[in-house]
């Protein structure tokens, strides 16, 4: 393989340990909302001793704060079930997967890029199955927060970079794959997830032992996910794909 043909991987992957390292930085809700629920249980302190008068009134308003708290639990509860690993399975954050094919033509632009609608051959109809498998099955393995399951489908080289990124926390330090790609992973809801779970491939082109998955997302948005071959099997070569157009 010429090095032209290596710089689309290089790109890609530039591309995915930067989507890691934003989605590691969404942890500062909580701790602004438990900040927040602080500062007001302190103030509905301070009123009840100035108002000490008011007994009944005061009374009234300390079961309804009471209620409220406990709704607000409940809800917290549930919210962090659906964020965690054992809560996933109740929820459907599938989208089935679709093999329209077609060939790479059909996405290439006019006097734009299309290095990656060029890129090699294209795919015989049993590679281009057995890639859009594998890239759906990633992103359903995510979406799932089936950790293990996701790793399992990336290339070496990716959970490589990912223990070097979990290194760099001392939470993360000596981790493996799983406990830093979730640490990376940002909670979204359920929508989202049937979102990004998307996938209606329309070509596989490879060379040698690299290759791209073109299929339609979300809102017919056309990306393309970098695979590597390993040993005979595919496996992905980046954390997403990206938006080609």
């Amino acid at each position: 393989m010429t090095r032209e043909g290596t710089r689309p991987f290089a790109a890609f992957i530039a591309v995915a340990l930067v989507a890691a390292l934003l989605a590691a930085c969404g942890g500062s809700d909580s701790d602004s909302s438990s900040s927040t629920q602080a500062t007001t249980a302190d103030g509905s302190a301070a009123n009840d001793s100035a108002a000490s008068s008011g007994g009944s009134r005061d009374s009234s308003q300390a079961q309804q704060d009471g209620a409220q708290d406990q709704n607000r639990s409940k809800d917290d509860q549930s919210q962090s079930q659906q964020s965690s690993g054992g809560g996933s399975g109740s929820r459907n954050v599938e989208t089935p997967l679709e093999v329209s094919g077609g060939g790479s033509e059909q996405f290439r632009t006019k006097g734009g890029d299309n290095s990656i609608q060029e890129y090699g051959d294209e795919g015989d109809e049993s590679e281009l199955q057995e890639a859009a498998e594998i890239v759906h099955g990633f992103y359903v393995a995510r979406a799932e927060e089936r950790w293990d399951t996701a790793c399992s489908y990336l290339a070496k080289s990716n959970i490589e970079q990912l223990e070097q990124l979990g290194s760099q926390s001392p939470q993360l330090k000596g981790a493996g794959c799983a406990p830093v790609l979730k640490a990376f992973t940002r909670p979204l809801p359920a929508a989202v997830q049937r979102e990004i779970t998307a996938v209606d491939a329309g070509s596989f082109r490879r060379e040698g032992d690299q290759g791209f998955l073109i299929y339609y997302g979300a809102g017919q948005t056309v990306y393309a996910m970098p695979l590597t071959d390993e040993d005979g099997t595919w496996k992905v070569a980046a954390l997403s794909g990206s938006a080609l157009g």
